[in-house]
């Protein structure tokens, strides 16, 4: 047999459905139909049971979220499906009550862990950016957000905190030496002043603020199904900032839509949306929204070195027309 570094892409993808039979196996499950809906940071599947049920199986690499982030979503979810009326995902235990658990299978990774949920009715929100529905995902937003700062995590919950441009111990390697060849001298100087302007606006953020959030509430994160909305993939939970939170998922919004005078009306939708529930948090939601430029020019400049040039540029030039104009440009880098 083959070791499993030696597999094709389609190949590991065959060793690893072995990791989601065991990880059926273990939670109790009879499946008739498993699809692979997902590959590129963990392995996601979609199981129709025996039974009727249908499940979401998250297979999880620990190079991306290790076990604490699977406990701690496990214990958030838990807590809002008892606590409120947001339709979440339902965690489903092994027999013997554990809801993580580490399959193995034959020339398989042994390092993988997996989580079982109930499959959610509806299509993605990305499918729906309408006005309204938008207004319902600041609704949405608003309602995790009280329940974030009122809950009291049980032992073992996630310490972390994203309160930095980066915070979950990726090395911050921008102004390495191997970085710092790729930018001119201009880029290098308007990076190194968004770097400090980002820590600035995290620091200027109110401590009293800082509560648990979802860190990854993108529209395509949410499902919508008959006029409700429907939160998943909980995976990033960690302790916050509410202004973070929408930042993370308003640039995505804004790429997507790809047209800013659409943007700045869901942006308006959302905001109603969120301020029936809880006012507006104080800051500068663009600031942070470049701190996650900032974290995907630090990923390139990790994984895919060649094209750390034209990133930085790109996202040098897009903080130089703000600072200029107080306007952002679209974040959406052209291929």
């Amino acid at each position: 047999m083959k070791s499993y570094e030696q597999l094709t892409f389609k190949g590991k993808l065959r060793r690893l459905r072995g990791l989601a039979e065991d990880a059926l196996r273990q939670f109790g499950v009879t499946a008739v139909r498993l699809k692979l809906i997902g590959y590129d940071t963990n392995l996601i599947y979609r199981v129709w049971a025996e039974d009727g049920q249908q499940f979401a199986l998250r297979i999880a690499n620990p190079k991306w979220r290790g076990v604490e982030s699977a406990v701690s979503e496990v214990m958030w979810l838990d807590a809002l499906a008892h606590d409120t009326d947001i339709p979440v995902p339902h965690i489903q235990r092994a027999p013997a009550g554990e809801a993580v658990v580490f399959p193995q299978a034959v020339g398989a990774p042994e390092d993988r862990h997996a989580l079982l949920m109930s499959w959610l009715p509806g299509v993605l929100l990305g499918k729906r950016l309408t006005a309204q529905s938008v207004t319902k995902m600041g609704e949405l937003f608003a309602k995790l957000h009280l329940h974030g700062a009122s809950w009291q995590p049980p032992d073992g919950f996630t310490t972390r905190r994203f309160d930095q441009m980066l915070s979950r111990g990726e090395p911050n390697v921008l102004f390495a030496e191997s970085s710092l060849a790729a930018y001119d001298a201009q880029t290098e100087a308007l990076l190194r002043q968004m770097s400090e302007q980002v820590a600035q606006t995290y620091a200027a953020l109110d401590p009293a603020d800082l509560r648990v959030i979802h860190c990854d509430l993108w529209h395509d994160n949410i499902k919508i199904h008959q006029g409700q909305l429907y939160p998943f993939d909980f995976e990033d939970t960690i302790w916050g900032f509410r202004l973070h939170d929408m930042a993370m998922a308003l640039l995505d919004l804004y790429e997507d839509v790809g047209d800013s005078a659409k943007y700045t009306r869901l942006l308006a939708a959302f905001r109603a949306g969120y301020e029936a529930y809880l006012p507006w948090p104080e800051g500068e939601m663009v600031l942070l929204q470049f701190g996650r430029m900032l974290w995907k020019t630090n990923w390139i400049a990790r994984f895919w070195p060649e094209g750390l040039a034209k990133t930085a540029v790109f996202h040098a030039n897009l903080y130089d027309h703000y600072r200029k104009t107080g306007e952002l440009m679209l974040p959406k880098l052209p291929r």
